[in-house]
């Protein structure tokens, strides 16, 4: 038997080949080549895979680093039109530490980023996370150059660059950085309340559905959020700090009617009050919600009676909800009677179900 040839197969499985080899980790150091990837090595073989591999190469892009680093990699992009023309999702990661000494942005990387961003007209996802104490230098420029795009539908912020809102009209999912959200820099001790300052821009996009948070929770922060987005469909709120007890944070989550999906975080974390909230816990109560017995244990897995606690006092609260998530692993989807009276509750583990979160 000979060898396979590449080149004998047809596109629609070389496609996939591509798909795959662009799904290989890949971890560039600090200055690396744009895409020295597996998947560019191997586009690299022949001009046929090349061209059929651009849309896998270029999908996704991440810039890091310092400014100096940054404003290689924008270079570097400019360098390559293909990245502007099949880019969909960019992350633009500067949230790095600063000192009192710190230089400031140079002007000619706030130029290169909006010039990257205005010409990548695919762009469907974007992150930007910047030093706090700069993002306004950001902000004015893309105001004085009337950046817009109107194709981003997922925004990923960090701390202050909530100005990013102004320029995704037709944003539906706002979501901030994770952990690095809360990390405080003594440095902005003037700057306004992060998660106000999101709120506040938040106001203004008429198509978001979902909202994304990592606070501290009580039930002001709540109140804020109900406040600003009172329609909102989807809420996640993750952060490992649940201050005040869930039946307190219900009675602000009780009022948003249109709430369909809600995402808590793991349940060691949440306060039921009198109630144990770690899992495993013997003294907690068995649900009054009817639970579908045949889905009690899912994947080996039993439904620990606090999980079923929880679902049980959210549903009673939220009466839109269809789909509660607790921690990384644990779905309940709630089922209703057509005038919104509770049914049933079906359990999804990780592995057993899709856990893509709505919308």
């Amino acid at each position: 038997m000979g060898c396979l040839n590449l080149e004998s197969l047809n596109h629609d499985v070389l496609h996939q080949i591509c798909l795959w080899a662009g799904e290989k980790p890949h971890h560039p150091k600090n200055g690396a080549d744009l895409i020295s990837s597996p998947l560019d090595s191997l586009s690299r073989t022949s001009r046929r895979l090349r061209d059929i591999s651009m849309a896998v190469l270029f999908r996704k892009i991440t810039v890091n680093g310092d400014w100096t680093l940054a404003i290689k990699r924008l270079e570097e992009m400019g360098k390559k039109s293909a990245v502007s023309n099949y880019v969909r999702s960019f992350k633009f990661n500067l949230d790095f530490l600063i000192d009192e000494n710190e230089d400031p942005p140079p002007e000619e990387l706030i130029y290169m980023l909006s010039t990257f961003l205005s010409s990548a007209k695919r762009l469907q996802k974007l992150w930007l996370a910047i030093p706090g104490l700069y993002t306004e230098a950001f902000a004015s420029h893309f105001e004085n150059v009337k950046l817009v795009l109107p194709d981003i539908k997922t925004l990923i912020v960090g701390p202050y660059c909530h100005f990013a809102l102004s320029i995704c009209p037709n944003v539906r999912s706002i979501l901030v950085n994770g952990r690095a959200w809360r990390r405080k820099r003594r440095f902005e001790i003037a700057l306004p309340n992060r998660c106000r300052a999101l709120l506040n821009a938040a106001r203004n996009a008429s198509k978001l559905v979902h909202l994304g948070l990592y606070e501290w929770y009580i039930v002001e922060t709540l109140e804020d959020v109900l406040e600003a987005v009172p329609g909102i469909r989807s809420l996640s709120l993750g952060g490992e700090q649940y201050e005040d007890k869930l039946p307190d944070l219900l009675t602000v989550m009780s009022r948003f009617t249109n709430l369909q999906y809600l995402a808590l975080d793991e349940a060691m974390y949440i306060k039921l009050g009198d109630q144990p909230t770690t899992p495993g816990g013997t003294s907690a109560p068995e649900p009054h919600c009817k639970v579908d017995r045949d889905l009690r244990e899912v994947g080996n897995q039993c439904i620990d009676p606090v999980y079923c606690k929880i679902v049980e006092m959210v549903t009673r609260s939220c009466k839109c909800l269809k789909v509660i998530r607790i921690g990384t692993s644990a779905r309940a989807e709630i089922k209703r009677h057509s005038d919104g009276r509770f049914v049933e509750v079906a359990w999804y583990f990780e592995g057993n179900h899709d856990m893509i979160d709505y919308p």
